[in-house]
Protein backbone atom coordinates (compact mmCIF):
# COMPACT_ATOMS: atom_id res chain seq x y z
CA UNK A 1 0.00 0.00 0.00
CA UNK A 2 1.35 3.55 -0.97
CA UNK A 3 1.23 6.65 1.33
CA UNK A 4 -2.58 7.92 0.21
CA UNK A 5 -3.59 4.44 0.44
CA UNK A 6 -2.78 3.90 3.82
CA UNK A 7 -3.60 7.16 4.78
CA UNK A 8 -7.16 6.20 4.00
CA UNK A 9 -7.01 3.20 5.77
CA UNK A 10 -6.14 4.92 8.95
CA UNK A 11 -9.30 7.50 8.41
CA UNK A 12 -11.11 4.05 7.89
CA UNK A 13 -10.13 2.65 11.00
CA UNK A 14 -9.09 -0.76 8.97
CA UNK A 15 -5.25 -0.26 10.08
CA UNK A 16 -3.58 1.44 12.83
CA UNK A 17 -0.26 3.64 12.75
CA UNK A 18 1.18 0.34 15.09
CA UNK A 19 0.19 -1.79 12.33
CA UNK A 20 1.89 -0.45 9.77
CA UNK A 21 5.03 0.48 11.67
CA UNK A 22 5.15 -3.19 12.89
CA UNK A 23 4.62 -4.68 9.11
CA UNK A 24 7.28 -2.38 8.08
CA UNK A 25 10.01 -3.47 10.54
CA UNK A 26 9.06 -6.42 9.78
CA UNK A 27 9.70 -6.37 6.18
CA UNK A 28 12.82 -4.87 7.13
CA UNK A 29 14.19 -7.95 8.89
CA UNK A 30 13.03 -10.02 6.24
CA UNK A 31 14.51 -7.87 3.19
CA UNK A 32 16.99 -5.17 4.62
CA UNK A 33 19.91 -8.64 4.79
CA UNK A 34 19.78 -8.21 1.26
CA UNK A 35 19.57 -5.08 0.09
CA UNK A 36 21.61 -2.76 3.56
CA UNK A 37 19.28 0.19 2.88
CA UNK A 38 19.05 1.07 6.41
CA UNK A 39 21.92 2.81 8.59
CA UNK A 40 20.32 4.12 11.57
CA UNK A 41 17.64 2.19 13.34
CA UNK A 42 14.74 4.78 14.84
CA UNK A 43 11.99 1.58 15.13
CA UNK A 44 11.48 1.65 18.79
CA UNK A 45 10.43 5.44 18.49
CA UNK A 46 8.54 5.00 15.79
CA UNK A 47 6.39 2.01 17.93
CA UNK A 48 6.20 5.10 20.71
CA UNK A 49 5.07 7.58 18.18
CA UNK A 50 2.87 5.65 16.23
CA UNK A 51 1.09 4.64 19.84
CA UNK A 52 0.53 8.19 20.93
CA UNK A 53 -0.73 8.98 17.25
CA UNK A 54 -3.54 5.62 17.41
CA UNK A 55 -4.45 7.38 20.74
CA UNK A 56 -5.05 10.65 19.21
CA UNK A 57 -6.89 9.17 16.34
CA UNK A 58 -9.57 7.59 18.59
CA UNK A 59 -9.58 10.78 20.30
CA UNK A 60 -10.61 12.58 17.11
CA UNK A 61 -13.12 10.09 15.70
CA UNK A 62 -14.58 10.03 19.17
CA UNK A 63 -15.14 14.24 19.05
CA UNK A 64 -15.86 14.24 14.88
CA UNK A 65 -12.87 15.66 14.83
CA UNK A 66 -10.62 13.65 12.19
CA UNK A 67 -10.42 16.24 9.32
CA UNK A 68 -8.55 18.09 11.76
CA UNK A 69 -5.63 15.86 12.19
CA UNK A 70 -2.48 16.93 10.23
CA UNK A 71 -2.13 15.63 6.55
CA UNK A 72 0.77 13.04 7.34
CA UNK A 73 -0.87 12.26 10.88
CA UNK A 74 0.42 8.61 11.49
CA UNK A 75 2.10 7.81 8.76
CA UNK A 76 5.83 6.57 8.94
CA UNK A 77 8.96 7.90 6.88
CA UNK A 78 12.27 7.44 6.34
CA UNK A 79 15.22 10.12 5.68
CA UNK A 80 18.76 10.18 3.96
CA UNK A 81 21.62 10.07 6.11
CA UNK A 82 23.19 13.38 5.60
CA UNK A 83 20.13 14.78 6.69
CA UNK A 84 19.91 16.05 10.45
CA UNK A 85 18.06 13.84 13.19
CA UNK A 86 18.76 15.12 16.88
CA UNK A 87 20.37 12.06 18.45
CA UNK A 88 22.17 10.78 15.70
CA UNK A 89 24.94 11.46 13.03
CA UNK A 90 25.02 12.46 9.80
CA UNK A 91 28.47 11.11 8.81
CA UNK A 92 27.84 10.78 4.84
CA UNK A 93 29.84 7.91 5.37
CA UNK A 94 33.30 9.85 6.57
CA UNK A 95 35.10 9.14 9.20
CA UNK A 96 35.83 12.42 10.75
CA UNK A 97 31.90 12.86 11.26
CA UNK A 98 31.19 9.26 12.63
CA UNK A 99 30.42 11.95 16.32
CA UNK A 100 28.97 15.01 14.76
CA UNK A 101 24.91 14.07 16.12
CA UNK A 102 22.62 16.55 15.49
CA UNK A 103 21.21 18.61 18.22
CA UNK A 104 18.22 19.70 16.27
CA UNK A 105 16.14 18.00 13.43
CA UNK A 106 16.34 19.18 10.04
CA UNK A 107 13.82 22.12 9.09
CA UNK A 108 12.00 19.04 6.73
CA UNK A 109 12.00 16.91 9.37
CA UNK A 110 10.65 19.08 12.17
CA UNK A 111 8.04 20.06 9.88
CA UNK A 112 7.18 16.25 8.86
CA UNK A 113 6.71 15.17 12.63
CA UNK A 114 4.79 18.58 12.83
CA UNK A 115 2.41 17.54 10.45
CA UNK A 116 2.09 14.05 11.90
CA UNK A 117 4.45 11.36 10.98
CA UNK A 118 7.51 9.60 12.33
CA UNK A 119 10.98 8.31 12.02
CA UNK A 120 11.64 4.59 11.05
CA UNK A 121 15.22 4.83 10.51
CA UNK A 122 18.16 6.78 8.41
CA UNK A 123 19.09 5.57 5.20
CA UNK A 124 22.93 4.69 3.56
CA UNK A 125 24.90 7.33 1.13
CA UNK A 126 27.76 7.35 -0.81
CA UNK A 127 31.06 8.43 0.82
CA UNK A 128 30.78 12.34 0.85
CA UNK A 129 27.69 11.97 -1.49
CA UNK A 130 29.59 12.52 -4.84
CA UNK A 131 28.89 9.42 -6.50
CA UNK A 132 26.57 7.05 -8.23
CA UNK A 133 26.70 4.10 -6.03
CA UNK A 134 26.17 4.04 -2.04
CA UNK A 135 28.92 2.63 -0.88
CA UNK A 136 31.12 3.80 2.06
CA UNK A 137 33.58 2.26 4.34
CA UNK A 138 31.34 3.27 7.71
CA UNK A 139 27.96 1.32 6.70
CA UNK A 140 29.12 -0.85 3.55
CA UNK A 141 26.93 -1.22 0.23
CA UNK A 142 23.71 -1.06 -0.64
CA UNK A 143 21.86 -3.16 -3.08
CA UNK A 144 19.31 -2.63 -5.46
CA UNK A 145 16.27 -4.68 -4.70
CA UNK A 146 15.47 -5.32 -8.96
CA UNK A 147 19.37 -6.84 -8.94
CA UNK A 148 21.20 -7.32 -6.11
CA UNK A 149 24.26 -7.61 -7.99
CA UNK A 150 23.19 -3.57 -9.05
CA UNK A 151 23.59 0.13 -7.58
CA UNK A 152 20.23 1.40 -6.43
CA UNK A 153 22.55 4.84 -7.76
CA UNK A 154 23.21 7.31 -5.45
CA UNK A 155 24.02 9.58 -3.35
CA UNK A 156 19.73 8.79 -2.27
CA UNK A 157 20.39 5.39 -3.24
CA UNK A 158 19.54 3.43 0.51
CA UNK A 159 16.31 5.77 0.86
CA UNK A 160 15.11 4.36 -2.92
CA UNK A 161 16.64 0.75 -1.96
CA UNK A 162 14.49 1.44 1.44
CA UNK A 163 11.22 2.04 -0.45
CA UNK A 164 11.43 0.06 -3.41
CA UNK A 165 12.31 -3.10 -0.85
CA UNK A 166 8.88 -2.59 0.88
CA UNK A 167 10.40 -1.19 4.28
CA UNK A 168 9.75 2.55 3.80
CA UNK A 169 6.33 4.27 2.05
CA UNK A 170 7.86 7.68 1.93
CA UNK A 171 10.99 9.29 1.91
CA UNK A 172 13.14 12.18 2.09
CA UNK A 173 16.63 12.91 0.00
CA UNK A 174 19.15 15.44 -1.44
CA UNK A 175 19.82 16.41 -4.95
CA UNK A 176 22.77 17.97 -6.29
CA UNK A 177 23.27 16.28 -9.47
CA UNK A 178 20.55 13.67 -10.17
CA UNK A 179 20.79 11.87 -6.43
CA UNK A 180 16.97 11.41 -5.84
CA UNK A 181 15.94 11.21 -9.43
CA UNK A 182 18.74 8.73 -10.41
CA UNK A 183 18.68 6.11 -7.69
CA UNK A 184 14.67 6.00 -8.33
CA UNK A 185 14.86 5.77 -11.96
CA UNK A 186 16.68 2.79 -10.96
CA UNK A 187 14.55 1.33 -8.66
CA UNK A 188 10.63 1.93 -10.14
CA UNK A 189 10.23 4.55 -7.68
CA UNK A 190 8.69 8.56 -8.43
CA UNK A 191 10.30 11.46 -6.97
CA UNK A 192 10.89 15.30 -7.71
CA UNK A 193 13.97 17.57 -7.30
CA UNK A 194 11.99 20.83 -6.65
CA UNK A 195 12.99 24.39 -7.74
CA UNK A 196 15.59 25.76 -4.95
CA UNK A 197 14.29 26.48 -1.78
CA UNK A 198 10.67 25.10 -2.05
CA UNK A 199 12.20 22.90 1.09
CA UNK A 200 14.05 24.48 2.88
CA UNK A 201 17.67 22.41 2.83
CA UNK A 202 18.49 23.77 6.95
CA UNK A 203 19.85 20.38 8.42
CA UNK A 204 20.65 19.01 5.16
CA UNK A 205 24.94 18.73 5.50
CA UNK A 206 27.06 18.65 2.24
CA UNK A 207 30.85 18.97 3.09
CA UNK A 208 31.57 21.06 -0.26
CA UNK A 209 30.55 24.12 2.31
CA UNK A 210 30.37 27.84 0.44
CA UNK A 211 29.97 25.99 -3.06
CA UNK A 212 27.42 28.06 -4.43
CA UNK A 213 27.58 27.64 -7.81
CA UNK A 214 24.82 24.57 -7.59
CA UNK A 215 23.06 23.68 -4.79
CA UNK A 216 21.89 20.50 -3.63
CA UNK A 217 17.99 20.39 -2.49
CA UNK A 218 16.29 18.58 -0.41
CA UNK A 219 12.97 16.50 -2.46
CA UNK A 220 10.55 13.87 -1.54
CA UNK A 221 10.92 10.03 -3.03
CA UNK A 222 7.76 7.92 -2.87
CA UNK A 223 6.33 4.42 -4.44
CA UNK A 224 4.08 6.89 -6.84
CA UNK A 225 3.51 10.23 -8.46
CA UNK A 226 0.28 10.59 -6.66
CA UNK A 227 2.52 10.13 -2.95
CA UNK A 228 4.83 12.23 -3.75
CA UNK A 229 2.67 15.35 -4.64
CA UNK A 230 0.90 14.50 -1.46
CA UNK A 231 4.16 13.96 0.58
CA UNK A 232 5.72 17.85 -1.22
CA UNK A 233 2.33 19.43 -0.26
CA UNK A 234 1.77 18.40 2.93
CA UNK A 235 5.61 19.80 3.63
CA UNK A 236 4.04 23.19 1.86
CA UNK A 237 6.76 25.45 1.00
CA UNK A 238 5.34 28.56 3.60
CA UNK A 239 6.01 26.59 6.66
CA UNK A 240 9.63 26.39 5.47
CA UNK A 241 9.90 29.68 5.21
CA UNK A 242 9.27 30.43 8.46
CA UNK A 243 12.39 29.17 9.50
CA UNK A 244 14.67 29.26 6.75
CA UNK A 245 15.46 33.21 5.28
CA UNK A 246 16.49 31.49 1.70
CA UNK A 247 12.78 29.89 1.35
CA UNK A 248 10.46 32.42 -0.30
CA UNK A 249 6.68 31.99 0.81
CA UNK A 250 5.36 30.61 -2.21
CA UNK A 251 2.37 27.69 -1.80
CA UNK A 252 2.67 24.73 -4.23
CA UNK A 253 -0.27 24.38 -6.59
CA UNK A 254 -2.57 21.38 -6.29
CA UNK A 255 -1.85 19.29 -9.36
CA UNK A 256 -5.10 18.40 -9.25
CA UNK A 257 -6.38 21.79 -10.62
CA UNK A 258 -4.00 21.55 -13.49
CA UNK A 259 -4.88 20.75 -17.19
CA UNK A 260 -3.03 19.01 -19.87
CA UNK A 261 -4.82 20.15 -22.41
CA UNK A 262 -3.51 22.90 -24.49
CA UNK A 263 0.17 22.42 -22.64
CA UNK A 264 3.64 22.97 -24.89
CA UNK A 265 5.63 20.36 -24.28
CA UNK A 266 9.02 19.64 -25.42
CA UNK A 267 10.55 16.21 -25.80
CA UNK A 268 14.03 14.93 -26.92
CA UNK A 269 15.01 12.07 -27.05
CA UNK A 270 19.41 12.52 -26.87
CA UNK A 271 21.29 15.30 -25.64
CA UNK A 272 24.17 14.98 -28.03
CA UNK A 273 26.33 14.74 -25.01
CA UNK A 274 25.48 11.01 -23.88
CA UNK A 275 22.96 9.20 -26.30
CA UNK A 276 20.56 7.06 -23.88
CA UNK A 277 19.82 3.04 -24.13
CA UNK A 278 17.28 2.41 -26.54
CA UNK A 279 14.86 1.22 -23.14
CA UNK A 280 15.20 5.62 -22.09
CA UNK A 281 14.36 6.52 -25.97
CA UNK A 282 11.01 4.27 -25.75
CA UNK A 283 10.17 5.65 -22.43
CA UNK A 284 10.93 9.55 -23.46
CA UNK A 285 8.28 7.97 -27.04
CA UNK A 286 5.55 6.55 -24.61
CA UNK A 287 5.39 9.63 -21.86
CA UNK A 288 5.17 12.27 -24.95
CA UNK A 289 2.15 10.15 -26.52
CA UNK A 290 0.50 9.58 -23.50
CA UNK A 291 0.48 13.61 -22.35
CA UNK A 292 -0.29 13.86 -26.53
CA UNK A 293 -3.21 12.34 -25.87
CA UNK A 294 -4.46 14.33 -22.49
CA UNK A 295 -4.61 16.86 -25.04
CA UNK A 296 -0.78 18.43 -24.68
CA UNK A 297 0.90 20.08 -27.55
CA UNK A 298 4.07 18.06 -28.62
CA UNK A 299 7.32 19.58 -30.44
CA UNK A 300 10.57 18.94 -30.44
CA UNK A 301 12.97 20.57 -28.45
CA UNK A 302 17.06 20.84 -29.38
CA UNK A 303 18.51 21.64 -25.57
CA UNK A 304 20.70 24.61 -26.05
CA UNK A 305 24.59 24.01 -25.24
CA UNK A 306 24.18 20.18 -24.05
CA UNK A 307 27.25 19.58 -23.32
CA UNK A 308 28.05 21.94 -20.90
CA UNK A 309 26.15 21.44 -17.85
CA UNK A 310 27.14 18.61 -16.77
CA UNK A 311 30.90 20.39 -16.89
CA UNK A 312 29.74 23.10 -15.66
CA UNK A 313 29.08 20.99 -12.58
CA UNK A 314 32.67 19.70 -12.40
CA UNK A 315 33.92 22.99 -12.30
CA UNK A 316 31.88 23.92 -9.57
CA UNK A 317 32.72 21.03 -7.29
CA UNK A 318 36.24 20.88 -7.72
CA UNK A 319 37.19 24.68 -7.96
CA UNK A 320 38.75 24.82 -4.15
CA UNK A 321 40.72 21.69 -5.79
CA UNK A 322 38.77 19.36 -3.61
CA UNK A 323 40.62 20.79 -0.29
CA UNK A 324 37.99 21.21 1.55
CA UNK A 325 37.07 17.35 0.72
CA UNK A 326 40.81 16.55 1.48
CA UNK A 327 40.31 18.10 5.10
CA UNK A 328 37.14 16.15 5.79
CA UNK A 329 39.03 12.90 4.35
CA UNK A 330 42.24 13.19 5.59
CA UNK A 331 43.90 9.60 5.26
CA UNK A 332 40.81 7.53 5.16
CA UNK A 333 40.24 5.27 2.76
CA UNK A 334 38.10 6.21 -0.18
CA UNK A 335 36.17 4.47 -2.70
CA UNK A 336 36.64 4.39 -6.38
CA UNK A 337 34.81 7.47 -7.45
CA UNK A 338 36.14 9.73 -5.11
CA UNK A 339 39.22 8.73 -5.61
CA UNK A 340 39.45 9.29 -8.88
CA UNK A 341 38.01 12.54 -8.45
CA UNK A 342 40.92 13.44 -6.08
CA UNK A 343 43.61 12.18 -8.49
CA UNK A 344 41.90 14.51 -11.22
CA UNK A 345 41.72 17.51 -9.04
CA UNK A 346 45.11 17.06 -7.91
CA UNK A 347 46.97 16.76 -11.09
CA UNK A 348 49.02 19.27 -12.31
CA UNK A 349 47.34 21.64 -14.82
CA UNK A 350 49.64 21.47 -17.69
CA UNK A 351 49.81 17.38 -16.88
CA UNK A 352 45.70 17.43 -17.08
CA UNK A 353 46.02 19.95 -20.42
CA UNK A 354 48.56 17.50 -22.00
CA UNK A 355 46.53 14.57 -20.76
CA UNK A 356 43.22 15.81 -21.98
CA UNK A 357 44.43 16.33 -25.55
CA UNK A 358 46.09 13.21 -25.89
CA UNK A 359 42.82 11.48 -25.06
CA UNK A 360 40.91 13.88 -27.33
CA UNK A 361 43.40 12.26 -29.98
CA UNK A 362 42.46 9.44 -29.28
CA UNK A 363 38.50 9.92 -29.25
CA UNK A 364 37.80 10.12 -25.99
CA UNK A 365 36.21 13.55 -26.28
CA UNK A 366 33.93 13.39 -23.06
CA UNK A 367 36.86 12.34 -20.74
CA UNK A 368 39.22 15.44 -22.11
CA UNK A 369 36.84 17.35 -21.22
CA UNK A 370 36.06 16.50 -17.62
CA UNK A 371 40.07 16.93 -17.54
CA UNK A 372 39.66 20.41 -18.76
CA UNK A 373 37.27 21.28 -16.42
CA UNK A 374 37.97 20.10 -12.98
CA UNK A 375 40.54 21.80 -10.59
CA UNK A 376 41.23 24.90 -8.62
CA UNK A 377 40.39 27.94 -10.03
CA UNK A 378 41.32 31.78 -8.80
CA UNK A 379 38.11 34.00 -7.65
CA UNK A 380 37.69 35.85 -10.77
CA UNK A 381 38.08 32.54 -12.70
CA UNK A 382 35.14 30.98 -9.69
CA UNK A 383 33.09 34.02 -10.61
CA UNK A 384 33.13 33.87 -14.29
CA UNK A 385 32.18 30.74 -13.99
CA UNK A 386 29.31 31.64 -11.72
CA UNK A 387 27.97 33.87 -14.52
CA UNK A 388 28.37 31.71 -17.16
CA UNK A 389 25.95 29.59 -15.23
CA UNK A 390 23.85 32.07 -14.79
CA UNK A 391 23.62 32.95 -18.55
CA UNK A 392 22.65 28.89 -19.08
CA UNK A 393 19.75 29.79 -17.06
CA UNK A 394 18.86 32.66 -19.21
CA UNK A 395 19.42 31.09 -22.37
CA UNK A 396 17.31 27.86 -21.39
CA UNK A 397 14.36 30.23 -20.53
CA UNK A 398 15.13 31.61 -23.74
CA UNK A 399 14.75 28.70 -25.70
CA UNK A 400 11.17 27.54 -23.58
CA UNK A 401 10.27 31.20 -24.25
CA UNK A 402 10.79 30.99 -28.26
CA UNK A 403 8.40 27.56 -28.37
CA UNK A 404 5.62 28.70 -24.97
CA UNK A 405 7.03 25.88 -23.68
CA UNK A 406 5.53 24.59 -20.43
CA UNK A 407 7.08 20.93 -19.44
CA UNK A 408 10.12 19.39 -21.60
CA UNK A 409 10.21 15.30 -21.54
CA UNK A 410 13.57 13.44 -21.73
CA UNK A 411 15.37 10.58 -20.51
CA UNK A 412 15.93 10.21 -16.89
CA UNK A 413 19.38 8.41 -16.93
CA UNK A 414 21.22 7.22 -19.78
CA UNK A 415 21.48 3.23 -18.69
CA UNK A 416 19.37 1.09 -16.16
CA UNK A 417 21.20 0.85 -13.13
CA UNK A 418 24.66 -0.16 -13.44
CA UNK A 419 26.66 -3.22 -11.50
CA UNK A 420 28.66 -2.57 -8.60
CA UNK A 421 32.11 -0.84 -9.19
CA UNK A 422 31.37 0.15 -12.60
CA UNK A 423 29.93 4.21 -12.20
CA UNK A 424 33.42 5.27 -10.88
CA UNK A 425 34.64 7.11 -14.12
CA UNK A 426 30.94 6.64 -15.66
CA UNK A 427 29.50 10.30 -14.07
CA UNK A 428 28.81 12.07 -17.92
CA UNK A 429 26.25 9.58 -17.72
CA UNK A 430 24.50 11.57 -15.36
CA UNK A 431 24.37 14.59 -17.54
CA UNK A 432 20.60 14.42 -18.05
CA UNK A 433 19.60 14.82 -14.74
CA UNK A 434 22.67 17.49 -13.84
CA UNK A 435 21.52 19.93 -16.72
CA UNK A 436 18.88 20.64 -14.23
CA UNK A 437 20.59 21.19 -11.23
CA UNK A 438 22.38 23.56 -13.10
CA UNK A 439 19.53 24.90 -14.43
CA UNK A 440 17.88 25.18 -11.13
CA UNK A 441 14.46 24.06 -12.76
CA UNK A 442 11.93 21.78 -10.79
CA UNK A 443 12.60 18.21 -12.44
CA UNK A 444 10.86 14.99 -11.38
CA UNK A 445 11.22 10.70 -12.44
CA UNK A 446 8.32 8.69 -12.56
CA UNK A 447 9.61 4.79 -13.14
CA UNK A 448 6.77 3.92 -16.27
CA UNK A 449 8.60 0.81 -18.37
CA UNK A 450 11.29 -2.01 -17.87
CA UNK A 451 14.31 -2.77 -20.07
CA UNK A 452 12.66 -5.30 -23.20
CA UNK A 453 14.72 -8.59 -23.59
CA UNK A 454 15.21 -7.23 -27.29
CA UNK A 455 16.88 -3.62 -25.68
CA UNK A 456 19.84 -4.91 -23.80
CA UNK A 457 22.41 -4.75 -26.76
CA UNK A 458 23.92 -1.22 -27.54
CA UNK A 459 25.99 -0.13 -30.73
CA UNK A 460 27.78 2.61 -29.88
CA UNK A 461 31.28 1.91 -29.16
CA UNK A 462 33.31 4.55 -29.94
CA UNK A 463 34.53 5.86 -26.56
CA UNK A 464 35.36 4.57 -23.20
CA UNK A 465 32.35 5.63 -21.23
CA UNK A 466 30.19 3.72 -24.42
CA UNK A 467 31.91 0.82 -23.73
CA UNK A 468 31.19 1.00 -20.24
CA UNK A 469 27.74 1.48 -21.28
CA UNK A 470 27.27 -1.73 -23.40
CA UNK A 471 29.03 -3.47 -20.31
CA UNK A 472 26.36 -1.98 -17.97
CA UNK A 473 23.66 -2.93 -20.56
CA UNK A 474 24.22 -6.57 -20.91
CA UNK A 475 21.79 -8.33 -18.68
CA UNK A 476 19.89 -5.71 -17.91
CA UNK A 477 16.31 -6.95 -18.79
CA UNK A 478 13.45 -6.66 -16.41
CA UNK A 479 15.01 -3.44 -15.01
CA UNK A 480 13.34 -0.21 -14.51
CA UNK A 481 13.41 2.64 -16.39
CA UNK A 482 12.11 6.10 -15.76
CA UNK A 483 11.31 9.21 -17.91
CA UNK A 484 11.95 12.85 -16.72
CA UNK A 485 9.71 15.81 -16.36
CA UNK A 486 10.80 18.77 -16.39
CA UNK A 487 9.04 22.66 -15.45
CA UNK A 488 9.57 26.31 -15.30
CA UNK A 489 10.89 27.26 -11.93
CA UNK A 490 8.40 27.08 -9.10
CA UNK A 491 5.74 24.98 -11.10
CA UNK A 492 5.94 21.46 -9.86
CA UNK A 493 2.22 21.59 -9.44
CA UNK A 494 2.27 20.84 -13.51
CA UNK A 495 5.42 18.85 -13.66
CA UNK A 496 3.65 16.75 -10.72
CA UNK A 497 0.06 16.19 -12.52
CA UNK A 498 2.29 15.58 -15.77
CA UNK A 499 4.39 12.66 -14.09
CA UNK A 500 0.68 11.49 -12.41
CA UNK A 501 -1.00 10.83 -15.75
CA UNK A 502 2.23 9.39 -17.61
CA UNK A 503 2.67 7.05 -14.76
CA UNK A 504 -1.54 6.23 -14.88
CA UNK A 505 -1.25 5.69 -18.16
CA UNK A 506 1.36 3.19 -18.03
CA UNK A 507 0.18 1.59 -15.05
CA UNK A 508 -3.12 0.61 -16.52
CA UNK A 509 -1.78 -0.83 -19.43
CA UNK A 510 1.09 -3.09 -17.42
CA UNK A 511 3.71 -1.17 -18.52
CA UNK A 512 4.99 0.48 -15.46
CA UNK A 513 7.22 -1.08 -12.84
CA UNK A 514 5.15 -2.20 -9.28
CA UNK A 515 7.22 -1.69 -6.33
CA UNK A 516 7.85 -3.12 -3.71
CA UNK A 517 9.51 -5.77 -5.20
CA UNK A 518 11.04 -8.86 -3.36
CA UNK A 519 15.24 -8.56 -3.26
Amino acid sequence: MGALELKRALNEQKLTSVDIVEALLARRRTVDGKVHAFVVDLGAGAREAAARCDAERREAVKSGTLDALPPLHGLPISVKENVEIAGTASTLGVEKRRDAVATTDAVVVDLAKKQGAFVIGKTNVPQTLLAMESTNFLFGTTNNPWALDRTPGGSSGGEAAAIASGASVLGIGTDIGGSLRIPAAFTGLATIKPSLHRWSNRGSIGLLLGQEIVRSQIGPMARSAEDVAFFLRALDTPLHAQRDPEVPPMPIGDPGAVSLKGLRVGVYEDDGFFTPCVSSKRAVKQAADALERAGAIVVPFAPPRADEHYLMLACAVTSDGLATLDAWLGDDRVIAPVALNRRLAHTPPRLRKGLGKALGLLGERRIAQTLGAVGKRDVQSYWRLAYDRLSMQRGELDAWNALSLDLVVCPATATPAAPHGTTADFTPAAAYTTRYNVLNLPAGVVSITSVRSNETERPERSDRLDKRAVAIQRGSAGLPIGVQIVGRPFREDVVLAAMIHVEGEARSSGEAPRVPVDP
